[in-house]
């Protein structure tokens, strides 16, 4: 009886003792070992799960000079990048620790004035996962954690531009929109873009598609999609992306076609507003130059500090402008 009333004495102190020794192991490693342990093994994202282990780990983070924190925002406060691919992917432990450590709430707020601040809700977690191209990830949440796609889904899913991704969300009855093929064009991603519009019935798709194309720069996408039947429509909001992104080759194949991709005014004042002097040159050179309003323009320039636009504007002869701009002195109304 007294053996046995002392054996759970005995256990804990065996626990303790070995405690001890894992503690001793630990504060023996070199910090530089640390370092490599931690650089190779744990991801920027996972350091506050790592952190969170032990008071140790905690401290030996923080010796190191390592960041203590995770991305758990949306537009403010989320879980995801907009900057997809420049960070590392989340694993699958990184989303079971981050369920089992907060609170998930359930659904999806897009607008940050309807969230809870700090909070996390499903919908982060999934489009989280659609976004890194985690098909393994998308489907444990949906299926074991019971989690709901939401009508962002799809836009997180073709800005990571897995077509994977895309096949499981079309095949868990997910309905692409307009919004995804601007999408996928914006973001350079032509096998997303062609497997949406291979879909029965094709992704519908609108002018948004070949503005957020030539917007970034991308030329092939804007080529593939023109060369459809019936092609991707565009209008003159392709030409003034293209000009607003700084994109001189994109502007000279749409205006090439036949008929040429149509161009306004905003063309020229998008140039001059980002400090796209070559832009700008070459519209006013064409034969008919692009129409423009030199006052607009050289507000814009001058607004966003491209003197050297301005300089360039006053230089020129042509008096002629496509609108009378008024400007008030109190707000930016023209």
């Amino acid at each position: 009886m007294a053996g046995g009333a002392g054996e759970p004495s005995t256990k804990r102190a065996k626990v303790d003792e070995a405690k001890d020794e894992e503690e001793v192991v630990c504060f023996r490693l070199p910090p530089e070992l640390w370092q490599k342990i931690v650089d190779e093994n744990v991801q920027q994202n996972d350091l506050v799960a790592f952190a969170m282990t032990c008071r140790f780990f905690r401290d030996t983070t923080k010796d190191l000079g390592k960041k203590m924190k995770t991305n758990l925002c949306q537009y403010g406060n989320n879980i995801y990048s907009w900057e997809i691919g420049k960070v590392a992917s989340h694993t699958l432990g990184w989303f079971q620790w981050v369920c089992d450590t907060f609170e998930i709430l359930p659904g999806f707020e897009r607008r940050s004035w309807e969230r809870l601040k700090g909070a996390v809700y499903e919908g982060d977690l999934v489009n989280c996962a659609a976004s890194q191209g985690s098909v393994e990830i998308l489907g444990w949440l949906v299926e074991e954690k019971g989690c709901e796609l939401n009508k962002d889904s799809g836009l997180w899913a073709v800005r990571g531009g897995s077509v994977k991704v895309l096949e499981d969300l079309r095949g868990k009855g997910y309905e692409f929109n307009e919004e995804t093929c601007r999408e996928a064009a914006e973001e350079g991603h032509l096998e997303a873009l062609k497997f949406l519009r291979g879909l029965d019935p094709p992704c519908p798709w609108d002018w948004g598609a070949c503005s957020g194309a030539a917007g970034d720069g991308r030329l092939e996408v804007l080529k593939w999609a023109r060369a459809q039947e019936p092609p991707c429509p565009w209008d003159e909001w392709t030409c003034a992306s293209a000009a607003f992104g700084g994109h001189l080759d994109v502007l000279k194949w749409a205006r090439s076609q036949d008929p040429p991709c149509p161009w306004t005014d905003w063309t020229c004042s998008e140039a001059a507003k980002e400090g796209h002097l070559h832009i700008l040159k070459w519209a006013r050179a064409q034969d008919p130059p692009c129409p423009w309003s030199k006052s607009h323009c050289s507000w814009e320039a001058s607004e966003n500090d491209h003197q050297h636009i301005v300089k360039w504007i006053d230089q020129q002869e042509d008096e002629s402008d496509a609108e009378d701009w008024e400007y008030s002195d109190n707000d930016d109304v023209w």
